[in-house]
């Protein structure tokens, strides 16, 4: 018996923070091929893509919003891309 309350305990425990982690976003990926850059991420929040390019000037998407769904987006450079990145808006 003490044994299932132990397990009843931690089960509740993980519970809250398996709930708060759903709410923001994750699994964000970017990436870059050519001249573009594109960019993904799933859950609830607010995101944008940026990409350094190799002439040195970054370009950068607009902020997307979502709620409980993905977003994806895509930038292009007027050189290579050089790298790709999301930023979560606060």
């Amino acid at each position: 018996m003490r044994r299932l309350l132990v397990m009843l305990v931690v089960l509740s425990a993980a519970a809250p923070g398996v709930a708060s982690a759903a709410e923001g976003l994750h699994s964000c990926a970017a990436a870059v091929d050519g001249k573009a850059a594109s960019g993904r991420c799933e859950g609830r929040g607010s995101f944008r893509l940026v990409a350094s390019c190799a002439d040195g000037t970054t370009v950068d998407s607009s902020w997307l919003s979502i709620s409980n769904g993905v977003a994806t987006t895509k930038v292009r450079c007027r050189s290579n891309a050089a790298h790709a990145w999301i930023e979560q808006r606060q």
